[in-house]
């Protein structure tokens, strides 16, 4: 009898313990990946190999364009943001910042500096457009995608540093 009295006793701590767990968000590169809306981000991420948003642990925020925000860019422009692997990393790594900052917080942050590893001072701004939060150009479409190492927001515009190149007509 005491054997099954501590038999469900633990069984009443463990499987909300096992469900916590099995509830808790992936890194910021799997949350985006079970998103099914950024593709096109993600297989960016893998050929770059931006170990970032998967093996660190953070926190990092990352403006995520959506693939629709990816298929805007005229072909040329992103066949050759492709096709160099030094402008797709300093890319992508200009939608990083450090820290965790939900989209409500952003507008009076006013700006941030990005991960990109660039000689010019890449920096973020951010502003509240009507009911909108912006990120330099591009809109935050998807808010708060809580991850582990940290937090996504999707947006609508793939973000071009200054480095990046011309867009092509």
């Amino acid at each position: 009898m005491k054997m099954k009295v501590a038999v469900m006793v633990l069984a009443l701590l463990l499987v909300p313990a096992v469900m916590a767990m099995a509830q808790a968000p992936g890194n910021i590169y799997d949350t985006l990946k079970a998103a099914g809306n950024f593709k096109t981000l993600v297989a960016a991420l893998d050929k770059a190999n931006i170990k970032e948003l998967k093996a660190m642990q953070g926190p990092f925020t990352c403006f995520a364009p959506t693939d629709d925000a990816w298929a805007k860019l005229p072909k040329q422009t992103y066949d050759r943001i492709m096709a160099d692997d030094q402008i797709l990393k300093n890319i992508l790594y200009y939608h990083i910042v450090p820290g965790l900052y939900m989209a409500k917080d952003l507008p009076a942050l006013k700006q941030c500096k990005t991960l990109c590893p660039t000689t010019e001072a890449e920096i973020l701004t951010f502003q509240q457009a009507g009911g909108d939060v912006m990120v330099v150009n591009a809109k935050i479409i998807q808010p708060d995608m809580k991850a582990s190492n940290g937090v996504a927001h999707g947006i609508d515009t793939v973000l071009m540093p200054k480095f990046a190149p011309p867009k092509i007509p």
